[in-house]
């Protein structure tokens, strides 16, 4: 057995997990949905799915990406990938109310799931959850920018009544009245584009008081903000405060680079897999839910160098 196991060590062997899943009769994979870049606020999911993988493959797990134009076609989709026994559970997401039906679904089948984002319109203790707070997330925005001297602080968010949208606005209303500011007519919202938080910034701007900085719902439409600040010859960091959410890629690329609220996505997916092993150990726990702080990277829209 020494000299086997020396050769195993010496030939750097990995098990095979495919070879395992026909032994055993369990997939070890993890259904997940990916989404168009239109869906994608700041390639979060994108990020968040490599963390998954990363994670998953720790633990003898693979991820089984599949695509779908809508929930009708992605229910068929779990529905044949679970029969089939191609996986043994699944992470969704919900942030609107599209989603709805897959976690309805899933839990009516009793198929093993865990949704990452609070399930909106579901009650929170029947799921599975990790989501991170974004509530908390714009109230370090607002506490940041009223620390380095401003009063007037406006929001840009979605106009789709959805959960997430509401969570991070309720964030900068709740800190906004902690420091006794007005908030009246100083959130504005639209589409996440570029575009649409240059427009909204920019009638913000033009008022006869107008805002001297902006706590925004993305990333996209931080950066909308500042090109609106920058075609009316404000220099942000110095005449005006922005910081946007996500802490993307675009947010280190635009000059000046954005201070944006980061998503802790790695510890997110780590705490998704151990979810989803408690879910297929069949313990008889209760549901588990897992709200992360985000965290604030100062850059120079705020703080110039």
């Amino acid at each position: 057995m020494r000299k086997v196991l020396k050769a195993v060590d010496e030939l750097g062997y990995r098990p095979n997990h495919a070879a395992r899943s026909l032994r055993t009769r369990t997939p070890q994979a993890v259904g997940f949905r990916v989404f168009p870049a239109h869906r994608d606020v700041g390639g979060i999911l994108s990020s968040y799915l490599y963390e998954l993988s990363v994670a998953a493959n720790a633990a003898g797990y693979g991820v089984f990406c599949h695509a779908a134009v809508n929930y009708q076609e992605e229910i068929r989709i779990i529905e044949e990938t679970f029969r089939r026994n191609t996986v043994d559970c699944f992470v969704t997401t919900c942030t609107t109310s599209d989603d709805l039906p897959i976690p309805l679904f899933l839990l009516d089948r009793h198929i093993p799931f865990v949704v990452f984002g609070r399930p909106w319109g579901l009650p929170m203790s029947e799921c599975w959850w990790v989501d991170v707070d974004g509530a908390a997330g714009l109230e370090q925005a607002v506490n940041h920018l009223v620390d380095i001297g401003h009063q007037r602080i406006a929001y840009l968010g979605w106009e789709k009544s959805i959960g997430l949208a509401e969570d991070r606005e309720s964030g900068w209303q709740r800190a906004m009245n902690s420091h006794g500011l007005a908030t009246s007519g100083m959130n504005m919202r639209g589409p996440d584009d570029v575009e649409t938080g240059r427009r909204l910034a920019g009638a913000l701007l033009d008022r006869k008081t107008p805002p001297t900085a902006f706590t925004c719902a993305s990333d996209t439409l931080a950066i909308g903000a500042l090109r609106a600040c920058q075609e009316r010859g404000l220099e942000p960091g110095r005449d005006i405060g922005i910081v946007g959410f996500d802490d993307s890629i675009g947010a280190r690329a635009v000059t000046p680079a954005l201070t944006s609220v980061a998503q802790p996505l790695e510890t997110a997916a780590k705490h998704t897999l151990r979810l989803l092993l408690d879910l297929l150990s069949g313990s008889d726990s209760k549901p588990e839910q897992i709200l992360l702080r985000p965290s604030l990277v100062i850059r120079e829209s705020t703080v110039p160098r």
